[in-house]
């Protein structure tokens, strides 16, 4: 084998190397960032568990950024950097979420929040607060212990399943004697309810007791009715008697607070009356006595005789002094309004002095 066949089989070696490395780029989309500008995406996780240099960044499951740096913040998170491509914006509503599969892998997804027009680009300086999705072990292992809680309480309904198959295999077999006297109170009750449907048939099968039956139903109406305005009649009562006693207590309560008083003032009326009585008493013996002079001007008919006769003088004195009077009146009036006909002629004048 010469040198030229020795060099034409490494360039074609080496072509096939740069034609596989060429389609295994453009398959894992590398090959757009190396020709594509990018511009760079802040975000922050509180745990950013696989993600390293060149992590993929996926919006709605297309590949749109890689990436490019992950250190720690000062607040004890973790601060990641994206270079995204420049022609995919970034919006504000948009959470990233860290996604890890089964085989560990981690990647990075724009998940869109709520979408409220108009959509707002995130700025240079911005960072995006992110979330970290569980990853399916942890769940797994969160998992164990109520599994175990699952098995162990199947363990525990299969017992109970067994016991109570073997529990029916023994009422079933005759092995308990409980299955037959079930069955046969079973029996008696069946054979009770035979002879109670037997009566109610007979009652019911009578053409009377239907009729009867019928219009005592249809007259239940009525009843009902007369029952509630008696109720209502009551109730009126009770409210009218409640009333009454309400009032009775109003008027007995000023009489159980001024209950003292009234006795101490009834105590002195009577005492006052029995003084009056001592009078009365008093008086009456007055009279009763022929000495006195009440009992003269009721027992002796002269004394009334002469009292009659000076009241009769005393009224007749008056009428004749009643023109003297009058006479005195002109007289005095005369002379205070003329004075100059004081005399004879003045006094014997009887025209009135009034102007």
């Amino acid at each position: 084998m010469n040198d030229r066949v020795m060099q034409f089989r490494v360039g074609v070696v080496v072509l096939a190397t740069a034609i596989i490395t060429g389609i295994l780029i453009v398959l894992f989309g590398d090959l757009p960032s190396l020709v594509q500008s990018t511009y760079p995406l802040r975000m922050s996780f509180a745990d950013a568990r696989g993600v390293a240099d060149g992590t993929p960044v996926r919006k709605n499951g297309i590949l749109v950024g890689r990436v490019s740096g992950v250190t720690l913040d000062e607040r004890g998170g973790v601060s990641v950097i994206a270079a995204i491509d420049s022609y995919v914006p970034i919006y504000r509503d948009e959470q990233p979420r860290i996604a890890t599969t089964l085989l560990g892998d981690a990647e990075i997804q724009l998940v869109p929040g709520r979408i409220v027009p108009p959509r707002q680009r995130v700025g240079k300086d911005e960072v995006l607060v992110g979330a970290v999705s569980r990853d399916p072990f942890e769940m797994f292992a969160t998992l164990e212990p109520k599994l175990g809680g699952a098995l162990e309480s199947l363990a525990q309904a299969s017992e109970s399943v067994t016991k109570l198959s073997t529990n029916l295999d023994r009422l079933l077999l005759g092995e308990d004697d409980n299955f037959a006297k079930m069955v046969r109170k079973t029996e008696l009750a069946l054979d009770s309810f035979s002879q109670a449907m037997a009566n109610i048939n007979d009652v019911m099968g009578d053409p009377t007791a239907r009729a009867n039956l019928k219009d005592t139903l249809n007259s239940l109406p009525n009843v009902i009715a007369d029952l509630r305005t008696t109720v209502q009649g009551i109730g009126t009562t009770v409210d009218t008697a409640d009333r009454n006693l309400r009032n009775l207590e109003g008027l007995t309560k000023p009489l159980g607070e001024r209950g003292e008083g009234m006795v101490a003032q009834i105590d002195r009326t009577i005492g006052r009356l029995d003084e009056v009585l001592q009078q009365a008493a008093f008086f009456a013996k007055a009279l009763n006595e022929s000495e006195g002079t009440l009992g003269k001007l009721v027992r002796d008919p002269k004394v009334y005789d002469d009292l009659a006769q000076a009241a009769a003088n005393v009224s007749r004195l008056t009428k004749e002094l009643r023109p003297i009077v009058d006479d005195v009146r002109v007289f005095t009036d005369k002379i205070a309004r003329h004075p100059e006909q004081l005399g004879v002629r003045g006094a014997l004048d009887r025209r009135p002095g009034l102007k």
